[in-house]
């Protein structure tokens, strides 16, 4: 374990900024982080305003918080020890030259994960009540009784369903113990599957991807983006599917071939899709996916949830601690992994 300087206060540079206000850290949370350490250690907090601040700041960094490192500025972050991503995909922070580095990094894994499977929960009970369509109906004053009963698809139920889960991390094991709640059958594939199976029923490799797609009702996937899980839902693996069955993607656009996942949806052979993240974002007006009746789009929500940004500075800054104390830090990525 990498210990922190002894000789002066510990810097921590802040860069959580992203275009879209929701991604970003409230000020107020990051002024607080010195004090919430003040009891074990003395720590500096650098907060810049702009990204040619940060730049400047760097050379200055035995911690980064956020998305201040890049490939192009890491030659300059000469004190850097540990970077703490505060979203579970550390994509873009795992560029070669910090790969082969002895800079830790950690993040944000289980922040979302209540979150995200009640919102993978509705989404399922959503489609098995037609909730989607009775929605439309409300808003065109239609009483819709008849149709929502007698049109493909019908009305359904989660419980007796099989849901096949592609990731079993802190956001799969929550939807996977939900799921078992309502009767479902849950069947997950990862890389390294457990001995002991549960939270859901079975555990496969990925290798058995393939032969889990024809038996399940449901596919959910919450995998990281990985070179190995880029492009894991192609046109062959969308035929595997039953024509009754939807497809969930709450982990990452590029997961999933989005025309080839179009074609299926427009021919009819996949009932439909849930899906909050996307190849491009924001979704493009033109995408035919706006206007499919079976596709129930949520914009990259399905992490949101009450105090946020609270919970991932505790998360922060008892990791903090425990590095000022020289313990190992919960959450750490396996860089070459890439989670």
């Amino acid at each position: 374990m990498i210990r922190p300087p002894v000789d002066r206060p510990l810097r921590v540079l802040e860069w959580v900024r992203f275009p879209s206000g929701i991604w970003n850290l409230p000020r107020e949370l990051a002024a607080k982080i010195a004090a919430d350490v003040a009891d074990v250690a003395l720590v500096t907090v650098m907060s810049p305003v702009t990204r040619r601040e940060a730049d400047d700041l760097l050379p200055d960094a035995d911690v980064v918080l956020g998305f201040a490192v890049r490939a192009a500025n890491f030659a300059r972050a000469h004190q850097l020890r540990w970077i703490h991503s505060t979203a579970a995909s550390v994509t873009g922070v795992l560029f070669p030259e910090l790969v082969a580095s002895d800079v830790i990094v950690t993040n944000a894994r289980g922040l979302h994960a209540d979150a995200m499977a009640e919102h993978a929960l509705a989404m399922m009970l959503a489609f098995a009540r037609k909730l989607h369509h009775a929605r439309d109906a409300q808003r065109a004053h239609e009483w819709a009784q008849e149709t929502m009963w007698d049109q493909a698809p019908g009305i359904g139920s989660l419980a007796g369903s099989t849901l096949g889960l592609v990731g079993l991390g802190a956001i799969g094991g929550a939807i996977a113990a939900r799921a078992r709640a309502l009767g479902m059958r849950v069947i997950a594939v990862r890389r390294r599957p457990a001995a002991d199976a549960s939270p859901a029923h079975e555990q496969w490799p990925v290798s058995r991807l393939r032969e889990l797609l024809p038996r399940v009702d449901w596919l959910v996937l919450v995998a990281p983006l990985t070179p190995e899980t880029e492009g894991l839902i192609g046109r062959e693996e969308l035929s595997l599917l039953r024509p009754g069955a939807r497809l969930m993607n709450l982990g990452r656009g590029a997961l999933v071939d989005e025309p080839a996942l179009i074609e299926a949806l427009a021919t009819r052979k996949l009932a439909g899709a849930a899906l909050d993240v996307f190849a491009e974002e924001p979704l493009p007006a033109t995408s035919a996916l706006w206007d499919m009746p079976e596709v129930i789009l949520t914009p990259h929500t399905s992490g949101l949830a009450p105090r946020y940004w609270e919970r991932a500075m505790e998360q922060f800054t008892a990791n903090l601690r425990r590095y000022v104390a020289g313990e190992p830090l919960l959450n750490l990525v396996d860089k070459q992994a890439g989670y």
